[in-house]
């Protein structure tokens, strides 16, 4: 059980409908609807009955309503005057990520927040880009980062910083020494790819396709499910390969590697932060200000 439960919980008692609920709170019915049961599974009782288009409350929802709103009003009080008095920022601070930005580049960012706020325990959970955003929505988190916008309600996307796929070669590659390649010098490598399924592989492929540039499958010597492995066999010469920037910056120091362009791809996108609009906690407040400070920036470009 966590305060978004017991708000969806209020309020859905107080507008009379999951509907009416869900549009106060700018969130969808089923996900109202999830943060009910969740409260009902907590309890273990059924605390409202769904009519067709209003809710009634039991015995046990009667009792749980009056403690609920003496709860969220004392809890909302709290965090004020804690932030009022003391002005120090802690408690817990749940964040999403897609994999991108979940494996390189806000574990660094993070670290220097916690140097910061040591007093503000974060957790992060790696999914894909729409259960990140289904989750910031339904108030399981409270701040994701995602490589889309999606059309969900309530939600606000900030840009916070730029991703580029780029091309990887071994360092002794005999395109090593160039800057960039055409798509037709593409066609003529071994390419170390991403497994089917994959959202890099597939933005990938989309942009290759709108270049009017179609790989042929039997260039693709090696499929794996996972950047790191693809860097790893690129390194050891098995073939050339397009990842994220973020994700070869280490060994491009190292010197294992060398990065190109792609001549008349667009292989950029945007990484966007993404937040309910109701108001958040203090530590999420406080996690925006230092990304607002300390924007993230690949050292390759």
């Amino acid at each position: 059980m966590n305060f978004n439960h017991l708000l969806a919980f209020i309020t859905t008692v107080e507008k009379g409908s999951i509907s009416a609920a869900a549009e106060d709170l700018h969130l969808t019915q089923p996900a109202v609807s999830k943060q009910i049961q969740s409260l009902e599974d907590f309890f273990g009782v059924r605390l409202l009955e769904r009519l067709r288009r209003e809710v009634q409350l039991t015995v046990a929802g009667q009792v749980v309503y009056c403690h609920a709103r003496v709860i969220c009003r004392e809890l909302e009080k709290t965090r004020r005057e804690l932030a009022e008095v003391t002005r120090l920022i802690r408690g817990k601070l749940l964040l999403g990520a897609s994999t991108t930005p979940g494996q390189y580049i806000l574990p660094r960012l993070i670290g220097g927040f916690r140097r910061k706020y040591p007093q503000v325990e974060v957790s992060m959970e790696i999914a894909d880009s729409q259960t990140v955003i289904e989750n910031v929505q339904s108030g399981e988190i409270e701040l994701g980062v995602v490589g889309i916008k999606g059309r969900e309600r309530g939600l606000s996307y900030k840009r916070l910083a730029e991703d580029r796929l780029v091309i990887i070669v071994p360092i002794e590659h005999h395109l090593a020494e160039a800057v960039s390649i055409t798509p037709e010098q593409l066609k003529k490598e071994s390419l170390v790819w991403r497994g089917p399924g994959s959202g890099m592989r597939r933005v990938l492929e989309e942009r290759l396709g709108a270049a009017g540039f179609k790989l042929d499958p039997k260039q693709i010597v090696m499929e794996l499910g996972s950047t790191e492995a693809i860097v790893s066999a690129v390194e050891a010469g098995l073939g050339i390969s397009v990842v994220t920037c973020w994700a070869v910056e280490k060994s491009i120091k190292l010197g294992r590697l060398k990065v190109l362009q792609l001549q008349g791809v667009d292989l950029k996108r945007d990484l966007y932060l993404v937040r309910r609009r109701q108001t958040l906690s203090p530590a999420a407040e406080a996690f925006i200000d230092f990304l607002d400070n300390n924007p993230p920036r690949s050292s390759l470009f």
